[in-house]
């Protein structure tokens, strides 16, 4: 187990972060009228980078070796709950969430020194983005499904295939992609590839689609390998643990995006706390009414479980215990509860929150994602199954 940074200190970093976003972050987004909904500029987004790396908090849960501060899983969830509470369009840009070193995290251990030097590196200090490429179009939940390939060629692979869906695309310099390996003697396994973007005399991904979301969002985006050549110094890890790789990162990942979702969930109840006083109707504000009392104490009830569901597996994580079902019911019961707040926040909000611009209507949507992204709600129940019935 790491040394993290010590839990008296995850205050004061939070109370920096909050002054970063409402005396920095928010007006840089007002000033240059930043819509999630419309394309960021790539200067822009190196802005954030640059000025959250200066500030400590890019790659913050990254070793101190790394660059980072070793802050623990439990401390950078509350700062990513912070984040998504703010509603800044570019918050998955501060911590490193998106094409940022986070998407690195767990698998540092595994590049070797050379592409930690000419890949991990420049993302570490905000002067790349990376992601992540498995989903295909035949290849989402089942990832053993996947179509795009890798056939060894002298010292070098050559990919040929399509991922989409694939978040931080568009901002990336280079992707982790995972490739069946055509092999005769052992038929197809999974491998690892570190792939460059393509550029004039290299080699490399296209940049296909982009994939545009019910959140309006334009950060995904498809891969393209046409004969896409690659040398074999760029594997990832051991040839045919592709699969185990992506695995590696999974308990994490989905107990961490509940941080987010819960950020989010806190948003829609603070304003539905603050429509319910403000908004008269027949001469009383509507928090005086039963039905809106009982829908905020509903929403606060079941934002309060789940913070604590979160924050209970999160621990365990960080002190190395197994929490594979349990990260599933974080990611699976905090999703769901984004939701059903969401859904209590438009009843609150009525016509205004069915308004396209309303900050309760772009959220709306935006939750919508959480029971899909990062394994639907549905293969979360799988998995919740499959470790109760393995006891």
């Amino acid at each position: 187990m790491q040394e993290t940074v010590q839990i008296e200190n995850i205050e004061h970093l939070r109370d920096r972060l909050l002054h970063f976003i409402h005396n920095e972050l928010l007006p840089f987004e007002r000033e240059h009228e930043i819509d999630s909904e419309k394309e960021i500029p790539m200067e822009q987004i190196k802005w954030v980078r640059k000025r959250a790396k200066e500030l400590g908090f890019y790659g913050i849960s990254l070793p101190k070796e790394a660059g980072g501060q070793s802050l623990s899983l439990k401390g950078l969830c509350g700062l990513k709950e912070e984040l998504a509470k703010s509603g800044a369009a570019l918050w998955g840009h501060v911590l490193g969430e998106i094409g940022g070193p986070l998407r690195i995290g767990q698998m540092l251990k595994i590049f070797t020194p050379d592409q930690i030097t000419r890949y991990v590196l420049p993302v570490i200090n905000a002067e790349a983005g990376c992601c992540f490429a498995l989903s295909e179009p035949g290849a989402g939940s089942d990832a053993h499904a996947i179509q795009t390939t890798a056939v060894r060629e002298g010292d070098d692979y050559i990919l040929h295939g399509k991922k989409h869906f694939i978040s931080a695309a568009p901002y990336a310099d280079w992707a982790i992609v995972m490739a069946k390996e055509i092999v005769e003697a052992d038929g197809e396994k999974v491998t690892a590839f570190i792939v460059e973007k393509q550029s004039e005399g290299r080699s490399g991904f296209e940049l296909g689609n982009i994939q545009v979301p019910i959140s309006g969002e334009r950060s995904t985006a498809e891969l393209i390998f046409n004969q896409c050549r690659v040398p074999s110094t760029n594997i990832l890890g051991q040839p045919g643990k592709g699969l185990m790789l992506g695995l590696s990162r999974i308990n994490e990942n989905r107990a961490s995006w509940g941080a987010t979702y819960l950020g989010v969930a806190q948003r829609l109840l603070d304003l539905s706390i603050d429509h319910a006083k403000q908004r008269v109707q027949f001469g009383r504000p509507i928090g005086d009414f039963q039905a809106i009392q009982h829908m905020l104490a509903e929403m606060a009830t079941e934002i309060y479980a789940a913070r604590c569901m979160l924050y209970d597996v999160i621990e365990k994580i960080d002190h190395g215990e197994e929490v594979r079902g349990a990260s599933s019911m974080v990611k699976l019961y905090s999703s769901e509860v984004a939701n059903r707040v969401a859904d209590k926040t438009v009843q609150i909000f009525g016509g205004q929150g069915l308004m396209k611009g309303h900050p309760v209507e772009k959220m709306y949507r935006d939750v919508r994602m959480f029971r899909i992204l990062t394994g639907t709600s549905e293969i979360q129940k799988n998995m919740i199954a499959k470790e109760l019935l393995k006891k």
